[in-house]
């Protein structure tokens, strides 16, 4: 590298004022600007001091807000912050103030703090005219070649590109090793490009970032690092309130340098947000984001909207990507094209495996790619019984969570398992629960009332520390255990599944839990909303396993039936059941808008030639007599002369409080016969006509009583007894009487309303008695 002498920093500035060309139009060059000097100042005791020097070199100024200079040589070196000085990077002697920290006796020497890049970075801007500005622009580059940064490099003008490709910075500082913008104001700082950086974390277990960014429209183009056996970096790339900001590329394989253990376990890229101070909107893609445990991939919580595109993140310890709206806000998340692969790490907060995408909150989309993929963890596995644990938090105040899917287990039935889970901060207590899968059957989480629980009301205080909940399952017999409907929405900070689904906070509010839009669903979901709230919005869907209880609205399935025999429902709401008898009359959820001229299906229920479905252009093909249906059989094209009709080809039958057995059935249509199990009433006002015949109001069994009465011989008498309630012109069709009538026969009609006529007839040589008592009569009308 070339120091800049005195001597050629005045035939520089010389030569380009006799040129015409402003001094700092140029191109700059980090190695031009590397500087270092001695003064005779006393800095043998710590504080405030000012420094002289004999020709202050190109971007050295005393005015600027973030310039820090490196005192060493004698005494323990260390970079300082330019507070003031007379200074302007023009070659004229001035001074600089700054504080020390430290003694440095006489022969000490002050160069810069960054290798020439701040000084650069500095020299290189200029101040445009018509209309006058700010110092902005100008191109810096940093030459191939390893850098030494003792503080922090402030990137500070607008419209700046710095290229730093083929080169290393080494961040020696306890802070952003790069910054770019203002601390103070996101919106002074805009349209910084930074091509190719490449940083070494010197700090050991550091937790500070390689780049921050305070600007606007920032773009960082392929970010990388150089390990160190011992340096670490917090994050590749942190944004604070940029809000149009751009990562082109990002490659962890040429030296992973994020910390990553028990204590902190930090991310490739971050927006720690919280929403309206740092509100970061960032689009990410080109990223080759591999860590091999070393460190989570993206965490990005600002709130604001995030993409992710064209990447692969893998190999992540706790998560491959954090988003959400847990600091506030309101934007989503959409990943494109991203291959995701947890790998086989271990979690640094033990065994409790890793997330592959994590939304607290807001809405998450995903499309094409591959993935997310996360761990679930095994707590056991000495045997073939198959265990599956969920979790159910408690919040003191909202209630009970939704049994979450924590992990498994493979047990022989003897010993005790201890059971690991990631901390819920917002619980006070936990219910662990334990279900094996149904034999031959899908995935079923507890439900309802059951032997269910291994461990109940276990305090959060008592199972929790460090980040991880254990429990012990000593494989007694499960008690009784009914599980509560879902109340409390939790926010979720790390969790096992591919994705997790957790809410913005702590809440009673389904709508703060995320939900999932995405094209092909084959993934794990774990989700806080239970039976709340759809959850998940799929184009279409594939053998899903690792169950949490999830709404999932899901228009198609990806597997053949044959692979499949549980092809996945679409399940939709009409309206809540606790809704006060509200909104009623509505129209139903799926509304055919027109039906045209009958007869036709609407909904085939069974196909009975779906090979000529298949080989149909659109799968419209005529329907056949053995297809089930839901149709119209009468239809002109007017919606008010539509006839609904009901086809099968073996039976039609209904059912009352049954599966649907082929056995209990109250009323069964078949092709012989309409078969009724159940008494038939007619409403009033309604007939019954059978064949030709006089259409049929009413049928009624009567009962009257009446007193004997002396019938002649060959004679026939009637006996008129009043019956409330008959109406004239009802027909008796039969009348029996109280006991044996012996010579006599009877029958009835009703000559008026409200009476019975009895006609008795003795076709007997004797006179005899109609019985007395109690006659009953069938009618008709």
């Amino acid at each position: 590298m070339r120091h800049m002498t005195l001597l050629s920093l005045l035939i520089a500035i010389v030569a380009r004022a006799s040129t015409g060309q402003e001094p700092s139009a140029a191109i700059k060059y980090v190695n031009d600007h590397i500087w270092s000097t001695s003064t005779a100042s006393d800095l043998a005791t710590p504080g405030g001091k000012t420094v002289t020097l004999s020709a202050c070199p190109p971007g050295v100024r005393g005015d600027e807000p973030e310039f820090w200079i490196y005192v060493s040589g004698t005494g323990t070196p260390e970079a300082v912050r330019v507070t003031g000085g007379t200074c302007h990077g023009d070659g004229k002697p001035g001074t600089l103030q700054f504080t020390t920290s430290g003694s440095h006796p006489a022969g000490y020497r002050i160069s810069s703090a960054s290798g020439g890049l701040q000084e650069a970075l500095i020299a290189g801007r200029f101040t445009p005219t018509d209309p006058a500005g700010i110092a902005q622009s100008g191109k810096v580059i940093v030459a191939p070649g390893e850098y030494r940064l003792h503080a922090t490099v402030s990137v500070r003008a607008s419209n700046q590109t710095i290229d730093f490709s083929g080169s290393i910075v080494e961040c020696y500082m306890d802070d952003a090793c790069i910054y770019v913008g203002d601390q103070a104001n996101s919106n002074a700082v805009l349209d910084v490009t930074l091509v190719n950086p490449r940083g070494r974390p010197m700090v050991p277990n550091g937790t500070k970032p390689f780049i921050e960014v305070n600007g606007q429209k920032t773009r960082i183009y392929n970010v990388s690092t150089r390990i160190n056996k011992t340096g670490t970096f917090g994050a590749y790339v942190q944004v604070d309130d940029d809000q149009a900001f751009l990562l082109d590329g990002l490659s962890t394989g040429l030296g992973y340098g994020v910390r990553c253990d028990a204590t902190f376990c930090g991310s490739y890229v971050t927006a720690p947000g919280p929403f309206n101070k740092w509100s970061a909107v960032g689009w990410l893609k080109n990223l080759n984001l591999s860590p091999q445990c070393h460190g989570n991939g993206i965490d990005w919580r600002s709130g604001n909207t995030l993409r992710i595109s064209d990447s692969v993140v893998q190999g992540y310890n706790q998560f491959g990507v954090r988003t959400g709206t847990s600091r506030g806000g309101y934007g989503p998340t959409a990943l494109e094209n991203v291959y995701m692969e947890a790998g086989n790490c271990q979690n640094k907060l033990g065994n409790v495996g890793a997330a592959g995408i994590i939304a607290q909150g807001q809405r998450l989309s995903w499309s094409g790619g591959e993935g997310p993929q996360g761990k679930i963890p095994v707590f056991a596995n000495t045997g073939n019984k198959d265990y599956r644990y969920y979790l159910i938090p408690h919040h003191a105040k909202y209630g009970y969570g939704n049994p979450l899917y924590a992990g498994r287990a493979r047990s022989s039935g003897a010993g005790k398992i201890s059971v690991t889970t990631p901390d819920i901060l917002g619980a006070d207590r936990f219910d662990l629960l334990r279900v094996s899968p149904p034999e031959g059957g899908r995935d079923q989480a507890p439900y309802g009332t059951g032997d269910f629980v291994v461990a109940k009301d276990v305090t959060r205080e008592s199972a929790c520390s460090a980040g991880v909940c254990t429990f012990i399952d000593s494989q007694t017999a499960l008690s009784s255990y009914t599980v509560a409907p879902v109340t409390y929405f939790p926010k979720i900070s790390v969790w096992p599944g591919d994705f997790v689904l957790g809410s913005s906070g702590d809440t009673n509010s389904a709508f703060a839990a995320a939900t999932l839009t995405i094209d092909s669903l084959a993934a794990q979901v774990v989700s806080v909303a239970g039976a709340t709230k759809p959850a998940v919005f799929a184009d279409s869907c594939g053998a899903l396993g690792n169950w949490t209880p999830t709404w999932i609205v899901c228009a198609a399935q990806t597997y053949p039936p044959y692979a499949l025999y549980e092809q996945g429902a679409m399940v939709m709401a009409v309206k809540p059941n606790n809704d006060g008898g509200k909104r009623t009359n509505l129209k139903g959820r799926v509304n055919f808008s027109t039906l045209g001229s009958g007869p036709g299906h609407i909904v085939t229920l069974s196909d009975s030639d779906f090979a000529k479905t298949v080989a149909t252009a659109n799968n419209r093909p005529a329907n056949d007599p053995n297809d089930a249906f839901i149709g119209y059989d009468h239809g002109n094209g007017d919606p008010t002369q539509v006839g609904i009709s009901f086809g099968a080809p073996r039976s039609l039958s209904n059912y009352i409080g049954n599966v649907g057995d082929s056995k209990s059935w109250k009323e069964q249509l078949t092709a012989k016969a309409k078969t009724f199990a159940v008494p038939v009433i007619i409403q009033d006002g309604s007939t019954l006509t059978l064949g030709n015949g006089t259409p049929v109001s009413q049928m009624d069994i009567k009962h009257i009583e009446v007193k004997g009465s002396a019938v002649p011989p060959h004679t026939c008498t009637d006996t008129n007894t009043a019956s409330p309630g008959l109406a004239a012109g009802a027909q008796v069709m039969s009348v029996t009487p109280p006991s044996a009538l012996g010579n006599l026969s009877v029958n009835a009609y009703v000559a008026k309303a409200n009476e019975l006529t009895l006609h008795f007839c003795n076709v007997s040589s004797q006179a005899t008695t109609a019985p007395a008592g109690q006659y009953s009569f069938f009618l008709t009308r």
